[in-house]
């Protein structure tokens, strides 16, 4: 079905494309210019020659008018204000000024020249343009005064990408930092551009998906960004590259007057509102709590001007930022929230410092340190009237500690680990025009290093897990992905496209290359890594499981070591097929080869039929058609517009670098399951680590398979929308969007076999091959899909005043979201019901549900020469799915947290239990928190993934600037920004919840009961002292911040 609906799609567009000629690509680092020129009496004018004037730079651009009256300017200078004049023999000559041009818009002007009776010019002042009638798909821009004036404590991109309904942003429950997913696809399916460069997380670790990401820091300073586009479906095949969402930035350059800043933002603990804590068995009665160490200073400099005025210019900005973060959790209850279990806590701590010589750290909230250096150089040369070459460079030094706390597992000190990040990139790009012919020539080269091992100072030691009577754990030593990991990325990108103007048809043909070479070393637990479920038996130094990867190579840090070529080719065209009605089609091709192959392992290939030597080589076509139908009669604006495409976007090459890692034959894997029996020796020698097993059975393998058909993700995406002006200078659009799914990936551990069923119907699973641990095999699904319908009202930017609103609910379905770097996680972090190898299609994580938003920026008159503003911006939104499942191992697929729970529809169906001496389990503990999941029909049924959601959350920031004039033209900016203002005006309100991993995993599994045959349930974590519900909050984000800044102007 999915490949006929594209094959049919791709003979049409073929079909259109040969039968015009090929497509324009809306331009992705520059804009358009184009409009007609006509006499008084609306006749047409060819032969008009047109110019248009840039005039912070005095660039020149120009075009002579066709047969039909009108002229295209193509990859003009995006912003402005530029000077537009028209004349021609026998008229008189007429300018517009103030004409601004957006990223990747194509802006109309429209000339009617008069007969030239008397010689003098006509001079207008252009209107804003409120509706692009070209675009077809949904698209929205972000320009340099919302970038100015909108709240951002972070001053990240995200801070303004929320600013479309489809952009959703989130914290990551794994590591408390931000994502974002689009439209409903996951954060690891998006694409970033800078300057036209690729600047993805392209091996997909950080949940930001830029480059140092997994460091908190941003790509490139907020200072030196121009405009921001973000696209979900732009039907011109040039941008590619995403099945998610687009955020494509450019930066800013030199002018031909000297301009300059200096700025610094700062906040601190004394500036975070006290939040009450959360309520438990044991502290019944809720207390304000403070939150612990806290800093966050951002400062910088920028200047930029002409080397030789209309020539040549130059930009650069320095920015620097220290940050040091409060985990949201302690022990001693000092600050933050009081995680529990002290004296055991302590008592565990007590045992590794006196019997393993090992300090596990303190037991107050402790904060993390999050620092960058950023620097920032653009040069921009008008090398004659038909070519202007940009150059620029970017360089990001940054560090963080990371980890997560939450309300079921604590992570003391040292286990938090410690990752460095240094990326450079460079750009070049040349535009040349040759009459009618445009060409965009650009290339880059990109170099990224990160390494992440344990804490500085503090000795290797292996991850140790000690589950609490309760049900929770607490976790030291080094972290187990932290053991060796390293990261190196180098990547060369090659673009050329060629445009040209046909009379209605714009044309476009273009090449976009890339080419990768990773180097990434990553072995889990090669200190070790053991699970003790008791403090005794920690003491006893008898653990319940045991991993440990070692290499069988001579180099005891083996990596994978691989190159990446991925060519493009497209073409397309923009035709004009009547006055009011603009079609944009074309196709594109993305063709990814791997010239290096992981090694053979012939085990694989006699048990499981598939081959770890296969790599993927697919030739992947995206044909598209949009169409813009202008129904503007006179008076008031209207446009209906809409496409239909696919989309195909990068694999994470995480994703495909565990193949090269885990071939079975590089490395030996020995992994014991978790088992209350197991009584197996622990060795706290981080370098001497037993490779033969005492006390429990494992497999020495683990093996990553891809299926020999895989295809990167893919997507089907249709856009409806109707744009309207409406009174008041306000406009409106409602807009669908409907997204199907041909390829997502799909991930199964094709080493377990079913073995039997429990009585919920659930399959039970053993090993098919007892030496073998995982192995685990990558392929397609074809089922998921979501859909959003949304409507916006704007107020466009004008005088210092705009606002908007908009509402977008939609809905989203997976079968895996592919959330996690490693293969295996990617299944674990999967929770299933009937069939761990076969689950249906459910709820996505990235469901978006309903959103509202709402902002505005709005000027307030103070005394005369000063100048102040109030700025804010809104956010109500579902909270994010989640599951509910078994803490423990159900179906015997040796995981303990991807079981979802069966719901008994009385208490017969279940026996209850508890593990903890002198407490009873009830059915009136269960069904109150059944009630509280609110698992409806689900009753005698297993519950869906992602059934439930966290609650509602409602966010508000708010920003008030002053504005002090200075000598020389220069002024100061002073500003006041208030993140989560609600809980400044209540601290009850503005609360941030999620569910661990997209899991909750509070009632134990505690086998089936030999008497009855029914499944027992231990209630030991929901009856313990500590219990606070079925979600964690997120500490710091939901406490009010305030943060002060100052800028100088000249």
């Amino acid at each position: 079905m999915h490949q006929t609906i594209r094959t049919w799609l791709g003979i049409a567009v073929l079909c259109a494309v040969v039968g015009a000629t090929p497509a324009m690509a809306q331009n992705i680092t520059t804009g358009t210019l184009t409009g007609t020129v006509m006499d008084a009496q609306q006749g047409v004018l060819p032969g008009a020659t047109v110019v248009a004037v840039h005039q912070p730079t005095g660039t020149t651009y120009e075009a002579v008018t066709q047969a039909d009256g009108r002229f295209t300017m193509l990859a003009v200078r995006v912003g402005g204000p530029y000077t537009v004049s028209a004349e021609m023999t026998g008229f008189r000559k007429q300018e517009q000024a103030g004409v601004e041009v957006g990223l990747g818009e194509s802006r109309a002007v429209a000339f009617t020249l008069q007969l030239e009776t008397v010689q003098e010019t006509v001079n207008v002042v252009a209107a804003a343009q409120v509706i692009d009638t070209t675009r077809a798909g949904a698209a929205a821009n972000v320009g340099t005064q919302t970038l100015e004036a909108l709240p951002t404590i972070s001053r990240s991109l995200n801070d303004f990408a929320r600013t479309s309904p489809y952009f959703n942003t989130n914290t990551d429950s794994a590591t408390g930092g931000e994502m974002v997913s689009v439209a409903g696809r996951s954060n690891r399916y998006n694409n970033m551009q800078i300057d036209g460069a690729v600047n993805n997380d392209v091996f997909g670790l950080a949940a930001t998906g830029t480059p140092g990401g997994q460091t908190g820091t941003q790509p490139v300073s907020l200072d030196a960004i121009q405009e921001v586009q973000l696209v979900v479906s732009p039907y011109d095949v040039r941008q590619g590259g995403f099945s998610g969402g687009g955020i494509n930035a450019i930066t800013k350059s030199g002018t031909n007057a000297f301009k300059g800043s200096a700025y610094l933002y700062g906040r601190d603990e004394s500036l975070v509102g006290k939040l009450p804590s959360v309520i438990t068995p044991a502290k019944p009665t809720p207390t304000d709590t403070k939150v612990g160490e806290f800093s966050d200073k951002q400062y910088g400099v920028s200047l930029g001007g002409p080397v030789v005025r209309n020539k040549a210019f130059f930009f650069g900005n320095v920015d620097w930022a220290r940050k040091k973060t409060p985990v949201g959790y302690s022990i001693d209850g000092s600050s933050g929230q009081t995680w529990g279990n002290a004296d055991t806590v302590q008592q565990v701590a007590a045992i590794a410092k006196a019997k393993y010589n090992y300090d596990v750290g303190g037991f107050g909230e402790f904060s993390n340190p999050n620092n960058s250096n950023k620097v920032f150089v653009r040069a921009d040369l008008n090398v004659s009237p038909r070519n202007q070459l940009t150059l620029r460079t970017n360089w990001v030094d940054a560090m963080a500690d990371i980890g997560y706390q939450s309300s079921t597992s604590f992570k003391m000190p040292t286990n938090f680990y410690h990752m460095t990040d240094k990326m450079l990139s460079n750009v070049g790009q040349l535009n040349s025009s040759f009459g009618r012919v445009f060409n965009e020539f650009r290339v880059t080269y990109s170099r990224e290093r990160n390494k992440r091992g344990g804490q500085p100072g503090v000795p290797d030691f292996p991850e140790v897990r000690v589950d609490m009577p309760d049900g929770t754990s607490i976790y030291l030593g080094t972290e187990y992905s932290s053991h060796a990991n390293q990261l190196n990325q180098d990547i060369i990108e090659v673009t050329d496209d060629v445009t040209m103007v046909l009379g209605n048809h714009t044309v476009s043909v273009g090449t976009h290359n890339e080419f990768y070479k990773f180097y990434n070393l990553f072995i889990q637990y090669a200190f070790g890594g053991y699970r003790f479920n008791s403090v005794a038996n920690f003491e006893a130094g008898l653990a319940q499981s045991y991993n440990y990867n070692f290499s069988n190579t001579s180099n005891p840090k083996q990596a994978a070591d691989f190159p990446v070529y991925q060519f493009g080719f497209y073409a397309g065209d923009k035709w004009r097929a009547r006055s009011n009605f603009t079609l944009t089609y074309g196709v594109r091709v993305d063709i990814p080869r791997f010239s290096e192959k992981p090694n053979a392992n012939p085990v694989a290939v006699a048990n499981f039929g598939y081959k770890t030597d296969n790599v993927p080589a697919p030739v992947m076509w995206s044909p598209r058609v949009g169409f813009n139908w202008d129904l503007s009669k006179s008076g008031a604006r209207r446009q209906v517009r809409g496409g239909v495409g696919v989309f195909t976007g990068r694999t994470p090459y995480v994703w495909l670098s565990n193949q090269y890692s885990n071939t079975g034959v590089d490395f030996t894997s020995l992994s014991v399951s978790y088992n209350a029996a197991n009584r197996l020796p622990f060795v706290a020698n981080p370098n001497g680590q037993p490779s033969v097993v005492v006390g429990g059975t494992t497999g020495r393998q683990t093996i990553n398979v891809v299926d020999p058909n895989y295809k990167y993700p893919e997507i089907l995406r249709g856009t409806f929308g109707v744009d309207h002006e409406l009174p008041w200078g306000l406009v409106g659009t409602a807009e669908g969007v409907y997204t199907r799914s041909f390829h997502d990936i799909f991930y199964q551990n094709i080493n377990y076999v079913p073995a039997g069923a429990l009585p919920d119907g659930r399959t039970t699973f053993k090993k098919f091959d007892t030496n073998l641990n995982d192995v685990m095999l990558l392929s397609n699904s074809t089922d998921g899909k979501s859909w959003s319908v949304s409507y916006k009202i704007e107020r466009p930017y004008r005088r210092g005043f705009a606002w908007s609103a908009s509402y977008l609910y939609g809905r989203a379905y997976a079968r895996n979201d592919g959330t996690s770097s490693v293969a295996r996680s990617n299944w674990t972090n999967n929770p299933s019901g009937l069939n761990t190898n076969d689950p249906p299609l459910t709820r996505s994580n990235y469901d978006p549900g309903h959103r509202v938003n709402l902002s505005a920026t709005l000027p307030i008159p103070l005394f005369k020469g000063l100048r102040s503003s109030l700025a804010f911006f809104f956010n109500g939104q579902s909270g994010r799915p989640f599951s509910i499942g078994f803490n423990g191992d159900a179906n015997t697929d040796s995981i303990t947290s991807n079981d979802l729970l069966f719901v008994p529809g009385s208490a017969d169906d279940v026996v209850l239990y508890s593990s903890v001496a002198g407490q009873t389990a009830t059915w009136d503990i269960l069904n109150n928190f059944l009630q509280k999941a609110e698992v409806g029909d689900y009753r005698g049924k297993i519950i869906a993934r992602n059934h439930a959601r966290a609650p509602w959350y409602n966010h508000l920031d708010v920003r008030y600037a002053v504005t002090v004039p200075l000598p020389r033209k220069a002024r100061i900016e002073l500003t006041a920004d208030v993140f989560n203002f609600l809980n400044l005006l209540n601290k009850d309100w503005g609360w941030q919840y999620f569910g661990n991993f997209g899991s909750t995993n509070l009632i134990g599994y505690g086998g089936i009961d030999a008497a009855t045959g029914k499944m027992r349930y231990n209630l030991s974590t929901l009856m313990g002292p500590n219990y606070s519900g079925l979600f964690t909050r997120a500490d710091l984000r939901s406490r009010w911040q305030a943060q002060f800044g100052a800028r100088v102007r000249f």
